[in-house]
This record gives structure tokens, sequence and C-alpha cells, in this order.
């Protein structure tokens, strides 16, 4: 689970310091399905599982805004550069 976090970490922030928020609605969706499968068909409901798959969307988003400030942030010192 730890290394799933910081995955999907790691994709958030690169999400928000190149792509907008359509990726970040997809990859919302594709972390919700990826998770459900990986629990399998029996337990989708069941309630580990779908805390798991909800800090992974938290981490996810967290991880997007993070990365929008630091895009933010990279952005204007280059333009104070030129």
């Amino acid at each position: 689970m730890l290394w799933g976090l910081v995955a999907v970490g790691v994709i958030g922030i690169l999400l928000g310091f190149r792509f907008r928020a359509a990726a970040l609605i997809i990859m919302t969706a594709v972390t919700v399905v990826g998770g459900a499968v990986a629990g399998g068909i029996g337990s989708v409901f069941d309630w580990h599982r779908l805390v798991s798959i909800l800090l992974l969307v938290v981490v996810l988003q967290c991880a997007y805004l993070l990365g929008l400030f630091l895009a933010a942030m990279w952005r204007r010192d280059m333009s104070r550069k030129q």
C-alpha cells in the first residue's frame, strides 16, 4: 500500500506540473477502477477496500495541488529571470 501511495503521489505531482484538470479527472477514474480491480471482484464493497481507494484518491488530489503550486513557482521564477 505504501508504494501505491508513493506512486500515486508522484503521478499527481507530474500531472499538476504538466497537465490540467481533465488529466486529473481521468487519472482519478483510473485510480478508482484500478483499486477496485486490484481488490478482487468479491471485495469491491469491502470497507477496507473502499477506504484504501479513498486514500489513494486523496493523495492523488493533494499531490496534484502540490504540482500546480510547484509549476506556478517555477514559471514565476522563469519570468523573473527574463
